[in-house]
Parts: structure tokens; C-alpha cells; sequence
């Protein structure tokens, strides 16, 4: 196994809001991952989100549901300057794009950046490695793979298709006292423990961070290599 630890995060936080009951967090956000996956792209996460994309972007003209009210009817209401359809809530007059509420509203991307982050967000690499190949700043790194999972939540609650990320997603150290009854992080909260402590590997319990966690950290407390 390998950890990036060329960045050292703050502690994980585990105060009584989060946390409720007073049970402590986990302590040390950590990058962690077998050598054989280093540079692995899984191709079937790169087209699950290239085609969602896509249908963020299609040219249809038929109204999709009001992000705001859920209405079911809205008016055609011309294009944006990059041709995507816009449209006006017949209940509560909003004007939204299919992008409206969603995760990936207000990321704003280059699109062959974009496509070229799903193409690194299930590799297991460090976010400085990633902001290096897609000539864009480690924060913007975080950012969107932070965005990309909670959208990728929506699209698929079960969370099978947001466990294939791997760019900047973080591991916490699960303490001794804590094994078994894995630290929550409250209402919303999708943490979920990862492995077991290994003794024949000298290896911690884990517990991988979920996206909204991760949001709460990000930017100004967030830390990553």
C-alpha cells in the first residue's frame, strides 16, 4: 500500500453537531491505495459521467421538472450564450437550465477540461499530479471531484457509482475505541468504513469521507497533496 502524505491535513474534526452523542471522529485524513492501481482509469466511470454531461447539455426543448418547486410545467425561454435551452416555471416563475440544481450548476469548466477530470477521477493519484496534467489548480481539483460525487449521488443513491471515484477522496483512521461503531457525521452523512485494522499489515480501520463531509472542509479547511 501506498499514503500521499506530502500535504498533512488538519485533524478530522469531530465536534458535538457533527458528531452527535460526543462521539469522536475519525483523526487523520490520509490518501491510501494498493501500488497495482496506481494510473488505472475505470472507462465505465469516465462514460457514466461523459454521458451525464451530455444530458445536462442536450439541446432539447422540452422542459425538464422545475429545480425549485419540482412543477412540472415550464416554458421554453430561449438559450444561453453557449446554446443550452433555458426555461421558466409556469408555477413559480424561475428560470433554470437542466443544469439548474444540480451539483455541477456553478463549475462553469472548460469542457475538454472537464472530460479530461472524469477521465483522472478514478485513478488513484495525488490531486497535485492531477491539477499538473489538467493545467488547473489543486483546489479546482477538490472542488470538482467533491461536486462530481454528490452529483454522482443523485444520480445513482445507492452510491455504487460514487465509490468508483478515487481522485482527492480521503480516508480517515477510525480510532481503536471507535471500531465497530464507525463515527457519523450526522444527518446526510455517507462516510463509510473501508477496511478493517490489519495487524500482518501494520494497517488502520478506514473510513472513506463522503462527499458532503468532504464540502463542509472545503476550501478553507480542506488540505489535500
Amino acid at each position: 500500500m501506498q499514503s500521499d502524505t506530502s500535504s498533512s491535513p488538519e485533524p478530522y474534526s469531530g465536534d458535538g453537531n457533527r458528531f452527535p452523542g460526543g462521539r469522536p471522529a475519525a483523526t487523520t485524513l490520509i490518501h491510501i491505495w494498493p501500488a497495482s492501481a496506481l494510473g488505472e482509469e475505470d472507462t465505465d466511470l469516465t462514460a457514466y459521467l461523459a454521458s451525464a454531461w451530455r444530458k445536462l447539455h442536450a439541446t432539447s426543448r422540452r422542459p425538464p421538472r422545475c429545480p425549485r418547486c419540482h412543477s412540472g410545467g415550464a416554458t421554453n425561454n430561449g438559450a444561453d450564450y453557449k446554446g443550452l435551452p433555458q426555461f421558466v416555471c409556469d408555477q413559480c416563475h424561475r428560470r433554470f437550465n437542466r443544469l439548474s440544481g444540480t451539483p455541477m450548476a456553478r463549475l462553469r469548466p472548460d469542457e475538454g477540461t472537464l472530460h479530461a477530470f472524469f477521465g483522472l477521477a478514478s485513478q488513484h493519484m495525488s490531486v497535485a499530479e492531477a491539477s499538473r496534467r489538467l493545467g488547473i489548480n489543486a483546489e479546482t481539483v477538490v472542488r470538482w471531484s467533491v461536486q462530481s460525487r454528490l452529483w454522482l449521488l443523485e444520480l445513482d443513491p445507492s452510491g455504487s457509482w460514487e465509490r468508483h471515484v478515487h481522485l482527492a477522496v480521503h480516508y480517515a483512521v477510525i480510532p481503536e475505541d471507535q471500531q465497530g461503531n464507525a463515527p457519523s457525521g450526522g444527518l446526510g452523512c455517507r462516510c463509510s468504513p473501508v477496511r478493517s485494522a490489519s495487524a500482518a499489515n501494520d494497517m488502520p480501520a478506514l473510513l472513506r469521507v463522503c462527499p458532503l463531509c468532504e464540502q463542509g472542509r472545503h476550501p478553507s479547511q480542506l488540505s489535500t497533496g
